[in-house]
């Protein structure tokens, strides 16, 4: 039977729409937030752009953190970098494949989002297009480590504002939850899948919470576990990584 994507023009309304979904009755970190993200326009004569921001007292003995995110002009959506600086001297360079549009950089979030007892960063970055594609993001996490480097992990997602991670368990290793777009017999669906980051980057966490889920887009908001598919079909949507998923 042929799949195909309906995207009804009340889509946007009714992902931003008040409700609540299922995973929502969890507990969320505690984040922090930062949004003085300053842009240095190197466009014309360097042919990059640069966007920083610094975090006071980040780490447990009181320094601080810095990071710098560079796209270049010449290679717009390809090896963007990702410095990080400690007291002002650079400890790490990552690598992205996105361009950092300035105006697209949400407020920088960070928690200790799995459970380890270290503060840890996330970054959402807009793709900045329109209708659904307006959702399109690319969610950013930077799990500190022991060494005091930074694992990076980074996906595409759909979001209309920062969805939290939740503890569906009570390790405090929270629950990454991802969004998809899809269709199923004529009808189309919002897809979520959970992760947990583990040593070895992101691992699926689906059977352990009885997860995928599917909640249908209909006409006016919905939050509801669609019934017109079995929980056991929903497994077949499970996503062994998140979409474009890169580990570091």
């Amino acid at each position: 039977m042929k799949n195909f994507l309906l995207i009804p023009a009340i889509a946007l309304v009714s992902w931003t729409a008040k409700g609540q979904y299922p995973f929502e009755k969890y507990p969320t970190p505690k984040y922090e937030h930062y949004n003085d993200w300053k842009t240095f326009d190197k466009s014309e004569k360097e042919r990059k752009v640069h966007s920083t921001l610094t975090i006071p007292q980040f780490f447990t003995n009181g320094d601080t953190l810095s990071l710098q995110l560079t796209s270049f002009t010449d290679h717009w959506l390809e090896n963007s970098i990702i410095r990080i600086f400690r007291n002002g001297i650079e400890t790490q360079k990552l690598i992205e494949n996105m361009a950092f549009v300035p105006h697209g950089l949400d407020t920088l979030r960070v928690a200790d989002i799995n459970g380890d007892g270290l503060q840890d960063i996330k970054i959402i970055s807009a793709y900045m297009g329109s209708g659904t594609a307006a959702m399109n993001v690319r969610v950013i996490y930077l799990f500190q480590q022991s060494d005091t480097g930074f694992q990076k992990i980074s996906f595409a997602d759909k979001m209309s504002s920062n969805r939290k991670e939740r503890d569906f368990d009570g390790d405090k290793n929270f629950e990454i939850i991802t969004l998809n777009l899809i269709g199923y017999e004529g009808h189309s669906y919002w897809l979520f899948n959970l992760f947990n980051n583990q040593d070895a980057g992101l691992e699926s966490v689906n059977n352990q919470h009885n997860y995928p889920i599917l909640i249908q887009f209909l006409k006016h908001p919905n939050y509801e576990i669609t019934n017109k598919i079995s929980r056991d079909k929903m497994k077949s949507f499970a996503l062994k990584f998140p979409d474009d998923y890169h580990a570091q």
